[in-house]
């Protein structure tokens, strides 16, 4: 059993000190090579785009700020009032639209229309059976390539790369995934356990993410990543020539489990190779619950400030009204991965599949409690958060 003070992954898109100065040969450590009997034209590998695939973004190649950012031609973003003002232009647009008109559409159509509505009014919509989750899916998935593609990579490679290694994306790239405009994403956390993290850093090489270093444990930017990390084996840093940043974060246990360890709820959402899943639902509301009951690190009171900023509120316990270890939000309540309040919004390719069977492939057993039990209404001795993640367990003491 660990006790865990803290995993405290920090959030990918928030300024660092140092960051925009590249690891120098000292600090770097060489990503594997391919193994002899690797194929290095192994289709899951490439980036060509399937013209079949319902999911991928063709139709935005061109004009890729219908998707919410304008890029300059080296993919970096132009602005972000402007961003803004696309999205705002784009909502405009879809507010000007009868509901009833939307249920008429075709899915291209529907496509177009919704590409940067957020997920609470594409919930909306689905509840009113004008769109479905493959429409919802499609749109989520689209979102996800274009941010993709302006740090170097493609959503149907990557897809397949999580759904051969296990890995998971998870930290702050998937909020404007499914809150557009919410923050501008320039680099991302993947998550691997011990037996595929040399795939994904091989992965990651061919894709011009060719300077790594070892960041954690040792080396010298490790203390960033705060005290103590009992459920991370290693944190590798990868970047490219236009120094964007991908985190390869080594699970001593399954990649879910540093995610259920999160400094707060609105961060505690992944992204598989099956679709997006969203641990807490009252997220998508803008809310989020604090994963910690006091002594809060300096980093993390950054990063609750830094998301308050962008209009998310995170409170020490579900300021609401609500039953005590019965409501999803309540840090009281023990969750599970396979529990009701999960929300999972899978890819058109995996709609075949019930939902709650593809998490299984996460965890056989995941069930956890926020380390706020204690700051909620109902009187209580458990006053502990906990993880249980297959054969692993921690309890969270914060």
């Amino acid at each position: 059993m660990s006790t865990s003070a803290a995993i405290d992954v920090p959030d990918t898109d928030e300024e660092e000190a140092g960051r925009s100065s590249i690891p120098n040969d000292s600090e770097a450590v060489e990503c594997p090579a391919s193994s002899d009997d690797e194929d290095d034209d192994e289709n899951w590998t490439t980036d060509e785009d399937d013209e079949t695939d319902t999911g991928s973004s063709d139709l935005y190649s061109v004009a890729t700020e219908s998707l919410g950012y304008i890029t300059s031609e080296d993919g970096s973003v132009i602005g972000e009032v402007v961003n803004q003002a696309i999205i705002e232009a784009s909502l405009e647009g879809l507010r000007m639209v009868d509901d009833s008109d939307i249920g008429q559409m075709d899915r291209a159509r529907k496509r177009i229309l919704l590409q940067n509505t957020d997920i609470l009014d594409l919930r909306r919509l689905q509840r009113k059976k004008l769109i479905d989750e493959q429409d919802v899916g499609t749109v989520l998935r689209d979102r996800l390539d274009q941010d993709l593609r302006r740090i170097g990579l493609k959503a149907t490679s990557l897809l397949r790369l999580l759904e051969m290694t296990g890995a998971l994306l998870s930290g702050s790239f998937v909020l404007p995934v499914l809150i557009r405009g919410i923050l501008i994403p320039n680099d991302m956390d993947l998550f691997a356990c011990l037996g595929s993290y040399k795939a994904i850093l091989s992965y990651l090489k061919k894709k011009g993410y060719t300077s790594c270093t070892q960041i954690y444990p040792g080396g010298k930017r490790g203390r960033v990543y705060g005290k103590g990390l009992p459920d991370i084996s290693m944190i590798f840093e990868l970047r490219n020539k236009k120094t964007y940043k991908i985190n390869v974060i080594v699970s001593i246990g399954k990649p879910l489990l540093p995610i259920l360890q999160f400094h707060s709820t609105p961060v505690m959402n992944y992204i598989a190779h099956h679709g997006i899943v969203c641990l807490y639902d009252i997220t998508i509301f803008r809310l989020g619950v604090a994963n910690y009951m006091s002594d809060i690190p300096l980093r993390v009171e950054m990063c609750f400030d830094k998301y308050r900023n962008r209009g998310i509120e995170i409170w020490d316990k579900l300021d609401e009204e609500h039953i005590c270890r019965i409501d999803s939000g309540c840090p009281q309540t023990i969750r599970s991965l396979f529990d009701r309040d999960v929300l999972h919004v899978r890819f058109p390719d995996f709609m075949e599949t019930p939902a709650v069977e593809h998490r299984k492939k996460e965890a056989d057993v995941a069930i956890w409690r926020l380390a706020t039990a204690a700051a909620c209404n109902a009187a209580t001795i458990d006053d502990l958060g906990f993880v249980l993640c297959d054969d692993k367990h921690a309890v969270l003491k914060r």
